[in-house]
């Protein structure tokens, strides 16, 4: 989707989001850069679910938005012609706090922005680990995530799990919704 329109207001945000952040990876090695990504990346979750387009300029907590009952994490990459041979990635040590983690690809000199997919806190939990990046992470290629298309139907949170008893019926133990990973 395009976003030239609203650039500004996402350089704007991007600054004061760097202004704010602790992270000294962050701060020092990417500058507004990587606040511009996340940024853009969250005005095309924003739009796709045809919410506020109102983006937070402090730390999110762990959510940066809320979609009917859901509480979403958004992560932004770069969109680039090899996108399906990327990953979703999560940190091993950080918390899940969030019900979805969508995922989306941001092309800074279309500026420009798609929703790529997304994940559950148990995806991620399952998911390999990749050992040989500056911090472990759990690692989904792009092609295994979940469609965010899903996303739109669903009523509530527990829409996103599956009926505990589809488990007991193929004999495996039933599934907690809003299990940690």
């Amino acid at each position: 989707m395009d976003l030239s329109a609203q650039w500004p207001y996402l350089e704007h945000i991007a600054a004061a989001r760097l202004k704010n952040n602790k992270t000294e990876l962050h701060v020092s090695q990417y500058g507004t850069y990587i606040e511009l990504i996340g940024a853009a990346g969250e005005l095309a979750a924003r739009r796709f679910f045809h919410v506020s387009e109102e983006l937070h300029t402090h730390l999110d907590s762990g959510v940066d938005m809320f979609y009917k009952s859901m509480r979403l994490d958004i992560k932004a990459t770069l969109w680039t012609p090899k996108l399906h041979k990327r990953f979703l990635q999560w940190p091993i040590t950080k918390v899940i706090k969030a019900d979805v983690i969508l995922l989306t690809a941001v092309r800074l000199e279309e500026k420009s922005a798609i929703v790529v997919g997304y994940a559950l806190p148990h995806d991620i939990g399952r998911a390999p680990v990749n050992q040989d990046r500056d911090f472990a992470c759990y690692e989904i290629p792009i092609p295994k995530l979940r469609k965010a298309s899903q996303l739109l139907f669903a009523e509530c949170r527990d829409d996103l799990y599956p009926d505990p008893q589809t488990y007991a019926l193929r004999g495996q133990p039933g599934y907690r919704p809003g299990a940690p990973a």
